[in-house]
C-alpha cells in the first residue's frame, strides 16, 4: 500500500521512535507536532498506524527504505529538509542518540542525497 507524503512521513517517524527499542513521551510529542502541522483538519492514520504496530523489528529497515522513497517521489527539496527538523529533533527528542537511530537517520540523508 502506498500512501501520501504526509502520511509516509507519520510512518518515518514512528519506525524512527521504535527502531531503539524504547519509545518515550517526549518522541511521541514530537510525532503529534508533526501531525498537527500536516494534518491541520485531522485525518485517518489508521492504516498507516496498522501497518507499523504489525511490523517486527527486522522488518523496520526494509519498510523506511520504501517510505523513504515513497516521500521522496512526492516531495519537494523543501519539504524534505522540514522534515528532516522533525526527523532530528524526534530522535534527539530522549537527548541520547541510540546506534540505530544515527544508522537510519543517515540512510535518510543519503537517500535524498543532503549533505
Amino acid at each position: 500500500m502506498k500512501f501520501n507524503k504526509d502520511i509516509t512521513g507519520f510512518q518515518l517517524l514512528s519506525i524512527l521512535s521504535q527502531v531503539d527499542g524504547e519509545f518515550s513521551p517526549v518522541e511521541g510529542s514530537v510525532i503529534i507536532d508533526y501531525i498537527r502541522k500536516n494534518f491541520p483538519l485531522g485525518g485517518n492514520l489508521d492504516a498507516a498506524t496498522d501497518e507499523i504496530s504489525k511490523l517486527q523489528p527486522d522488518k523496520y529497515m526494509e519498510l523506511f527504505e520504501i517510505r523513504a522513497n515513497d516521500f521522496l517521489e512526492e516531495s519537494t527539496e523543501k519539504e524534505r529538509l522540514d522534515f528532516l527538523k522533525f526527523a532530528m529533533k524526534l530522535i534527539n527528542a530522549d537527548e541520547k542518540l541510540a546506534r540505530e537511530e544515527d544508522t537510519f537517520i543517515s540512510k535518510l540523508y543519503s537517500w535524498w542525497g543532503i549533505g
